[in-house]
């Protein structure tokens, strides 16, 4: 990423010939084109590709028999399928298919080598343990190097051909609007654009068109609260001339996946609920909660019962901890978790809890960062309280003071809160006013974009934290 927060530098294009035609005859592509699902996909693809070409090179591939298996070796069609099935979710839970792809290099190359391995380990242990079958060595070799192979390469060849044909943006209004977005875009954003300011206060803006094009941008962001921004003729023109014009609310929605906090209001919150999925908010995500918290819940029972034997024994007080908490819409409800404090640790008030918290209790700690401790959740989301996805729910003397000090803060629950949720994937849990700042742009953004896809995504990225022991 480049910046020229000046309007006059070079920008190291050679000036359009013709002001009235767009200097470039296409749109270059950036990172951001590339959606999480879309990497999904293109990972699919090589994986399965990868496992096609491994199997046809085997000595014994053309001796296979075509059916589901043969003997016991499984046959080419449902191990391809299953290598890209493994690899692209692997893939996709280890982050590599997120909007922001910051990982280049070795590291890279690194990524890319535990998941493929992780990835066929998976399709392996599957094969072997659910369907009775093997699959060669030599098979599994050649899938190996193939995947590693195809994901470093293309991956690389999409950041190489991104950064050469950067996609410019350009921040036009007045200057305050213009630093603003700038600094924000540059403490966040990592990524192959290259941005720039177009700063008039109180001035005529000149031939708008003309300096645009002259700079061979391709997005203009605006800010429509911004007394300076350009007029409707103006971006208009712009529009007519194959150029994107953007507001800077849906621009860092597109970019950065969460909301600008300066930029919300009350009509954003109102436009949000218009935008959102009321079929799959109201009855398809509460038949799979129920679902899944169901089939979670049995399988981790042997586990719930052994942390609750080591709650007990670690320290006196009772098992499961009840706390009140803010739901949808500012209902209070009742949520469990198992007990990883001493006892009566909120006895002088609810405090901010931090990962070196004095009443933390040892076995509490590794609950903790197991996140086993959550797993009395799955009872409040079978009650319909809670759901697997959401925005987390904070105890009511830390959600009024928020509200004081953070505007629109309890709108983060007009969705039910959740057990995991998209700003705790992506900003961990708060433990200050500063953190909860942070993470409301999160919320924000989901109550937005609330959708099977995103909650799919939010699950599948919870496994990794799961992993890491983040909280």
């Amino acid at each position: 990423m480049s910046i020229d927060a000046d309007p006059t530098a070079a920008t190291g294009r050679a000036p359009a010939k013709s002001l009235d035609v767009f200097p470039s005859t296409y749109r270059p592509l950036a990172l951001t084109n590339f959606r999480p699902w879309t990497w999904f996909l293109l990972d699919f693809m090589l994986a399965y590709v990868s496992a096609a070409i491994a199997f046809s090179l085997t000595p014994h591939s053309a001796s296979v028999y075509t059916g589901a298996t043969a003997g016991d070796h499984v046959n080419q069609f449902p191990y391809c399928l299953g290598v890209a099935v493994c690899i692209s979710l692997t893939a996709h839970i280890a982050g590599m298919h997120e909007t922001s792809q910051r990982i280049r290099g070795y590291a890279l190359l690194g990524y890319c080598s535990v998941v493929a391995f992780v990835g066929l380990l998976l399709i392996n242990v599957e094969l072997l343990f659910v369907h009775y079958a093997t699959v060669g060595r030599l098979i599994s070799v050649f899938t190996l190097f193939g995947c590693i192979a195809g994901m470093f390469v293309v991956r690389s060849l999409i950041i190489e051909f991104t950064s050469r044909n950067s996609h410019v943006v350009a921040f036009v209004g007045s200057r305050s609007y213009t630093d603003r977005a700038l600094t924000y875009v540059v403490n966040q954003h990592g990524q192959c654009i290259r941005f720039i300011t177009h700063s008039l206060d109180g001035e005529e803006h000149g031939d708008l068109k003309s300096w645009v094009l002259q700079r061979g941008v391709h997005e203009v962001v605006i800010d429509t609260n911004d007394p300076d921004a350009p007029s409707e003729t103006e971006l208009l023109s712009l529009v007519n001339s194959n150029l994107t014009v953007s507001t800077y609310t849906n621009f860092i929605e597109n970019l950065l996946e969460r909301v600008p906090n300066d930029h919300i209001n009350a009509q954003w919150i109102i436009d949000s609920q218009a935008g959102s999925s009321l079929l799959y908010k109201r009855a398809f995500k509460r038949l799979i909660d129920i679902v899944v918290a169901v089939v979670a819940l049995i399988v981790l029972l042997p586990f719930i019962l052994l942390a609750a034997l080591a709650v007990r024994i670690d320290s006196k007080g009772p098992v499961v901890f009840r706390q009140r908490r803010v739901g949808q819409f500012g209902q209070p409800f009742t949520m469990l978790k198992l007990r990883t404090m001493v006892n009566n640790a909120e006895s002088n008030g609810a405090q901010w809890a931090s990962a070196t918290d004095e009443r933390i209790t040892p076995v509490g700690k590794f609950l903790r960062r197991s996140r086993l401790d959550e797993a009395p959740q799955l009872l409040n989301v079978i009650a319909g309280s809670m759901s697997l996805v959401g925005p987390r729910p904070e105890v009511p003397a830390f959600t009024a003071e928020l509200e004081k000090k953070i505007p629109y803060f309890i709108n983060r629950l007009l969705v039910k809160p959740g057990i995991t949720g998209w700003a705790q994937i992506n900003a961990g849990y708060a433990d200050s006013e500063q953190a909860s700042i942070n993470k409301l742009s999160f919320d924000l953004y989901y109550v937005k974009m609330l959708s099977f896809g995103l909650d799919l995504r939010i699950l599948l990225r919870t496994i990794a934290s799961f992993a890491s022991g983040s909280r």
